[in-house]
């Protein structure tokens, strides 16, 4: 079964450079909580805006969801890329860890 740390490559690379910058800048700031990880689930809060994230690996496609604007629109937005650089910082680079935060 894929991880979600398997999967998020692809759409860290196609997110547009101005959104990753964002993302990161969001994750320094230390408005990520992260609520929940395991290696098939994400669930987190980013206090830009008060979005909820839902990170979630199904047979072996990325699925994302996220309150704010672009991400009801389907796009991996600014808080998804937070999230991800949050676990990553969290988990030693290792996105896959069982353990809720």
């Amino acid at each position: 079964m894929a991880t979600i740390a398997e999967l998020v490559d692809p759409e860290m690379d196609r997110a547009a450079r101005a959104t990753v910058i964002r993302g990161d800048e969001l994750e320094r700031s230390g408005a990520v909580q992260l609520v929940r990880f395991s290696p098939s689930l994400v669930t987190a809060e980013v206090d830009d805006g008060a979005a909820h994230v839902e990170l979630r690996a199904v047979d072996g496609v990325m699925h994302w969801r996220c309150t704010c604007a672009q991400g009801r629109e389907g796009a991996f937005c600014v808080h998804c890329v937070a999230t991800v650089r949050s676990l990553t910082r969290r988990t030693g680079g290792r996105s896959s860890q069982r353990e809720p935060v």
